[in-house]
């Protein structure tokens, strides 16, 4: 069947994706404004929408075991883990060169909707690589629901030492 329940299912978390980027960029003054004397607070928010964004990438994942069966079984999720790693040193270059090369920054100013998808490019990225470690040390012992909500606590995890303690280093 092509087109079953859990596919209207990622439709809708993909169409969330969208509203959650459009509803970010709606109050972006509002948020900015009244936020920006307190550090703190936009930690949160920015942990909450890391958490948020990964846990729609997780539902995505989650509706895709109940999809397919053979999700997370192909040989190449055990060398996935260095493929992902190259994946995101390429795309942090081109990123970095794309801003010196070319009026990118200029860019994103007038249209935002590209940094909300850079910055769900780049945490998909993480949630890919973190799922890929977690499926190579859980091997077949556990199942596929349990590898991918693993791998979203760790990546949640992960993101909020780099957002909070990160910085204070």
């Amino acid at each position: 069947m092509l087109f079953s329940r859990w596919t209207f299912f990622q439709g809708v978390v993909v169409l969330s994706l969208v509203s959650f980027s459009i509803l970010m960029d709606l109050f972006k003054e509002e948020i900015s404004t009244q936020m920006s004397s307190s550090t703190v607070i936009t930690m949160i928010l920015t942990l909450v929408f890391i958490t948020l964004v990964i846990s729609l990438f997780s539902l995505l994942m989650i509706f895709q075991t109940k999809k397919s069966k053979t999700f997370l079984l192909h040989p190449i999720w055990e060398k996935m883990p260095i493929i992902i790693s190259f994946f995101m040193v390429l795309s942090v270059i081109i990123f970095i060169s794309s801003f010196l090369l070319f009026p990118l920054d200029g860019v994103i100013q007038n249209s935002r909707w590209i940094l909300y998808i850079i910055i769900y490019y780049f945490l998909f990225l993480i949630k890919i690589l973190v799922l890929s470690i977690v499926h190579k040390k859980a091997k077949r012992s556990t199942s596929n629901e349990k590898k991918i909500e693993l791998s979203f606590v760790w990546t949640v995890f992960l993101l909020f030492v780099f957002v909070f303690f990160l910085p204070a280093i």
